[in-house]
């Protein structure tokens, strides 16, 4: 498997560990369970949700955050789904607080103070097929189609990158995500 490639102005990464060596990026954290992290509780056991306004500030629990996660296009809420949770349409099941929505999963992250690398721990669906548009400081975009991305259907897939623009936010446009959900299970950024 080819672990990074060039597209544009981006640099592509699918293996973490050479993202994160090549990057200097860390983990934000997410709660460290899903049911706790929000007092609403729509999805049942192992999960726990926020209205899809404000969005999901991180690192969770931080009165500094620098990332914002919104769910643009779900219905009603986004949500942390942990292991137990299971409604018969997102496999594989999460295996620890992973952000999902309510309809569409297409995910926008907005980025506090712009990063020069991110990385993104993907819950994919078993079409697998996303576009990831960059937007930079200087307001120009770079758009990453699903061949350079190579993500694999129903797993958990690293897509990593790094630009010599700063990213001021991303967009994650996903197929099929409003009947087999998409998540994202962790993000590293790096300054």
């Amino acid at each position: 498997m080819l672990g990074t490639r060039q597209e544009g102005l981006a640099q592509v990464f699918t293996q973490q560990a050479d993202f994160t060596a090549a990057t200097g990026a860390t983990l934000l954290t997410f709660p460290a369970i899903a049911y706790d992290a929000y007092s609403d509780h729509p999805s049942g056991a192992a999960s726990s949700c926020g209205p899809t306004l404000p969005g999901i500030d991180l690192p969770w629990g931080s009165s500094r955050p620098t990332v914002n996660v919104l769910a643009p296009r779900a219905s009603t809420w986004l949500c942390f789904m942990g292991p137990g949770w299971n409604h018969n349409n997102t496999n594989p099941f999460p295996v620890k607080p992973t952000i999902i929505a309510n309809g569409e999963d297409d995910f926008e992250i907005a980025f506090l103070r712009p990063v020069s690398a991110v990385g993104l721990e993907l819950l994919t669906n078993g079409l697998a097929q996303h576009k990831v548009t960059l937007t930079f400081t200087d307001a120009t975009q770079e758009v990453l189609e699903d061949a350079v991305l190579d993500t694999g259907a129903n797993a958990f897939e690293f897509v990593g990158i790094q630009s010599s623009r700063r990213i001021r936010s991303l967009f994650i446009d996903t197929a099929g995500g409003a009947s087999m959900n998409e998540g994202i299970a962790a993000i590293w950024t790096a300054p």
